[in-house]
């Protein structure tokens, strides 16, 4: 469309986010949505099926805010916990795995997160005492571990010599 139009259905979103093809949407009740294309199983529905209208993320818990990365999506439960669900193929999802999920997935580590970003095919997440943590890809050395390696768990990213 080139102007604004309402996302199909009769729901209310607090928090947005929209990765390379697809969004997702968190309801006020914590229930994530998710819409568009599915190839990697970054709708978290169970499925591999484009969706052109919003279908509920399988979640066993309420989300708080989401972040869409090229072909994966993360969530943030109200404890803190990171999930995420879709391509894995370069540790994205942060589970120590590289296996794929159509539906939400613990990230590693037992981080307690404020808040999360993800981009491309990597996540990172700040922690509710201010450390940053990232996964998944890293041959430009984006996840600030001072090295090109791919991380299947999140790695802690250290802050420069001096504090800045």
């Amino acid at each position: 469309s080139r102007s604004p139009a309402a996302v199909a259905g009769d729901l209310t979103f607090v928090a947005i986010a929209a990765g390379n093809a697809h969004a997702c949407g968190v309801t006020p009740q914590g229930d994530a949505y998710c819409w568009g294309e599915n190839g990697g199983g970054q709708l978290g529905d169970g499925t591999h099926t484009d969706r052109h209208t919003p279908v509920k993320v399988k979640a066993s818990v309420r989300m708080v805010a989401l972040a869409a990365g090229a072909v994966h999506t993360c969530g943030l439960a109200g404890d803190g916990e990171a999930y995420c669900w879709g391509r894995n193929a370069y540790g994205q999802l942060g589970d120590g795995t590289t296996t794929d999920e159509v539906q939400p997935v613990r990230v590693a580590g037992g981080h307690a997160y404020a808040s999360l970003r993800s981009f491309g095919s990597h996540t990172c997440g700040s922690t509710l005492s201010g450390e940053a943590f990232c996964w998944g890809y890293n041959l430009d050395g984006q996840l600030g571990d001072g090295t090109r390696a791919h991380r299947t768990r999140p790695v802690y990213v250290e802050p420069p010599a001096g504090g800045g």
